[in-house]
């Protein structure tokens, strides 16, 4: 589903109060509270939402930055979606964003799958006036045939044709649980889909290899102690440019190790996730793979019952392996 929405040189949209249409499912009978199923219709539907953001300055360039605290917000409204956001990096280069990306065919459209297929999501594109725009949206039947009802992610890419810097924001919305509706005991597993954007440059640093990452794993909230414990695996890698291209049938690519990512200190504030990230992977013939980052999500729907988080990883200073560079950022979703 990876890739994404940015801007710069779109217009700027203003969001509207949400205001769900007549015929929305119901809530679940056990929750006290009432919450908005992601696959109604909706004429103008303000969803929570969290995002990161990665940016690099240069489609040539090795080093990357990162934004954690990104304020972002999507409100759609019939066939449209209405994306703002806004974030300051460490080295202070800053995202400011809005955009309206259009569902009813006056944007280009391209549907995605997976290996067997399936489709997957819807790739929406946007002729800028100095950038090129990627929006990807999950495909609500693939998100029902998952069990999901209350979280959906997209995923924001801006490629700048002048100075060529690209911005990704991979996006998790939908419609967080109250503070309320959270349960106060015992433990809850959620069973993972990762989805994510995988890019590693080579000892010459002049050549760089983008592909999609996916996997599986599990994360733990226990709702007693508010901790978060887990791990993510990307164990599958595909061509970025195949899958995005449309292609309903494409390889994995070989000779990447498997990275299995641990949550670290991860913690639980009303419905807010947050953790840090670590790696170790030892690889036979190149060395050790190693890496750190940030996962940043929440709970969403009638107790809590699903969960999105968007993450980044990157290479750390204990990172031994062939490869001189390499990162990755995306989301997960979980029931």
């Amino acid at each position: 589903m990876l890739t994404g929405c940015g801007g710069g040189g779109g217009g700027t949209a203003t969001a509207t109060s949400p205001a769900a249409a007549s015929d929305t499912p119901a809530q679940t009978p056990t929750s006290n509270f009432s919450y908005n199923k992601i696959f109604g219709e909706y004429s103008a539907q303000q969803w929570d939402a969290v995002s990161l953001a990665k940016i690099v300055d240069s489609g040539s360039s090795l080093t990357a930055e990162y934004i954690q605290d990104t304020n972002v917000s999507l409100t759609e409204s019939g066939q449209s979606y209405t994306i703002s956001a806004a974030g300051q990096s460490n080295g202070n280069i800053t995202l400011d964003y809005n955009w309206t990306v259009n569902t009813d065919g006056t944007d280009a459209m391209v549907a995605l799958y997976d290996p067997t297929g399936f489709q997957v999501s819807n790739n929406y594109q946007q002729s800028l006036s100095d950038a090129k725009l990627n929006v990807s949206t999950y495909d609500a039947t693939w998100l029902a045939s998952q069990g999901l009802e209350y979280v959906s992610g997209t995923a924001a890419q801006v490629t700048y044709t002048s100075s060529d810097p690209v911005h990704t924001l991979p996006i998790i919305y939908g419609e967080f649980t109250e503070s309320g509706d959270v349960k106060t005991s015992a433990n809850q597993d959620f069973t993972l889909l990762p989805d994510m954007l995988f890019q590693y440059w080579d000892n010459d640093r002049a050549t760089s290899t983008t592909l999609v990452a996916r996997g599986s794993g599990t994360i733990n909230v226990n709702y007693e102690s508010n901790s978060v414990t887990g791990t993510v695996v990307l164990d599958r890698f595909y061509n970025y440019a195949d899958l995005f291209d449309g292609n309903t049938s494409y390889a994995l690519v070989g000779g990447i190790p498997t990275v299995t990512i641990m949550l670290v200190n991860g913690t639980l504030t009303e419905e807010q996730i947050t953790a840090s990230l670590d790696t170790t992977v030892v690889v036979t013939s190149n060395g050790t793979l190693s890496g750190e980052g940030y996962l940043k999500g929440a709970l969403f729907g009638p107790e809590g019952d699903e969960l999105g988080a968007t993450l980044f990883l990157l290479q750390d200073n204990e990172d031994t392996h062939g490869y001189f560079y390499w990162d990755t950022i995306g989301t997960v979703l979980g029931q």
